[in-house]
């Protein structure tokens, strides 16, 4: 694929603070033949035993701190689950073109969104593994123009930072850090922020909304989210507010979204109307939630802009975890690697072989190894020190962020992956 291709007829963005001498055109090249899977090679696997009793035991506790069995998961890390926000990039692509700060506050928002389409009724039931200490992550997508970089750089408790580049020249980062409790319903509260740029200074920031999952022991698994999002431009103080619906007040209308869009000086200018699982459009001005139609009824007409359109689903999505297409791609093999990443992991890589026996052995041996791995840190007074990412103050977000310091698209290009022993052993 030609270099003019790749970009799209765009210009990488400048070189920024913590940022790779290889170039993401560079990167983009060298990924260019790499092909995309499109399903898994095996359909998962019928469900062994100890489900339940690991849920009793469970009840009331952190998730995050209890060994599941691998009956639970998806042969996906949570490394590699939140790369899937990119699956929508179009939405920042489009938000970068726009010249209308208001307009690109709503691209910006619909991004935020589109994320839960995958998790809506009939897909995704299963659990991401909980990435291991030191997990990484890396993924380009030539055509759509993007690079990341992903590590877990904290354990408990536990907190993944994420790194995007485009050759529209937005970035998009996360500080993503979830406390998950399990009281008969599966509650995952996020905190820490999203934050995406652009090179005419914009800055957009929120933290993701709550979501529970319902019918854990019996029935058909369902999720909603459940708290209020707002998505801040912190150069304009422009920002718009997501409100959810919840299915204890409107039913089966719990998938209905809606947002307002708001100037610097707090007034709706738009409001943003639809499903989360489906798609949103863009209505001007606002429209009070009790004057709107259904979320599907208003897809179906020709009123306001259509700003976002879920993916179709594979057809054979169901029988292999419930994935999307995106998703199916993100743990094919792939050579040139760090040998932390999620990829080479061994339990994930025999679940989605199609053995539960081995992955379990595999997951119970990876979890021990980084127990004593943390006790020898602990003998020996010394901390784990992330190798990519590194924490630091954030004066427009008031707090601490996550940032990428450079290096790994380097060591791509060097060849020095292939060195093992310059690198963690966590697997």
């Amino acid at each position: 694929m030609a270099e003019k291709e790749l970009l799209n007829g765009h210009q990488p963005p400048p070189a920024r603070p913590g940022s790779d001498e290889t170039t993401l055109n560079e990167t983009l090249l060298n990924y260019a033949d790499v092909p995309i899977r499109k399903r898994l090679d095996q359909p998962r696997p019928t469900s062994g035993s100890g489900m339940f009793s690991a849920l009793r035991a469970a009840i009331g506790k952190d998730l995050s701190r209890i060994a599941m069995p691998v009956q639970f998961n998806e042969p996906v890390s949570f490394t590699q689950r939140l790369v899937e926000d990119l699956e929508y990039s179009n939405l920042l692509d489009r938000a970068a073109e726009e010249t209308d700060s208001l307009k690109r506050l709503a691209y910006v928002t619909a991004f935020a969104n589109a994320i839960f389409a995958c998790s809506a009724p009939g897909m995704r039931v299963y659990k991401a593994f909980n990435p291991l200490l030191g997990e990484t992550y890396e993924l380009a997508r030539p055509k759509d123009g993007w690079r990341v970089v992903v590590e877990q750089v904290s354990h408990h408790p536990p907190v993944t930072a994420m790194h995007a580049e485009s050759n529209r020249g937005w970035v998009y980062r996360q500080h993503y850090g979830c406390t998950i409790k399990f009281r008969g319903t599966l509650r995952l509260d996020p905190n820490g922020p999203a934050t995406v740029e652009f090179p005419n200074g914009d800055r957009f920031s929120w933290v993701k909304p709550t979501t529970v999952v319902h019918n854990i022991f019996l029935g058909k698994l369902w999720v909603e989210q459940v708290t209020p999002m707002t998505v801040t431009n912190l150069h304009t103080q422009e920002k718009a507010d997501v409100l959810w619906q919840s299915y204890s007040v409107v039913g089966s209308k719990y998938m209905d979204l809606t947002a307002y869009v708001k100037d610097a000086k707090d007034k709706v200018q738009h409001t943003i109307h639809g499903r989360w699982d489906q798609g949103l459009v863009l209505l001007p001005g606002f429209i009070p939630q009790s004057k709107l139609p259904a979320g599907s009824t208003i897809l179906k007409g020709k009123q306001g802009l259509r700003i976002w359109t879920a993916n179709e689903l594979p057809s054979s999505h169901k029988p292999f975890y419930g994935l999307t297409g995106f998703a199916m791609g993100l743990n094919a093999k792939l050579d040139n690697v760090c040998p932390t990443d999620s990829r080479l992991r061994p339990d994930q890589r025999l679940l989605e072989d199609g053995s539960f026996d081995e992955s379990s052995a595999e997951k119970r041996r990876l979890e021990e190894k980084q127990r004593a791995a943390r006790k020898q840190r602990e003998q020996d007074n010394s901390d784990w020190v992330p190798r990519w990412f590194e924490l630091k103050q954030d004066e427009q977000l008031g707090g601490e962020l996550w940032c990428y310091k450079g290096g790994y698209w380097d060591h791509k290009a060097n060849g020095t992956f292939s060195n093992e022993s310059w690198w963690p052993d966590i697997y």
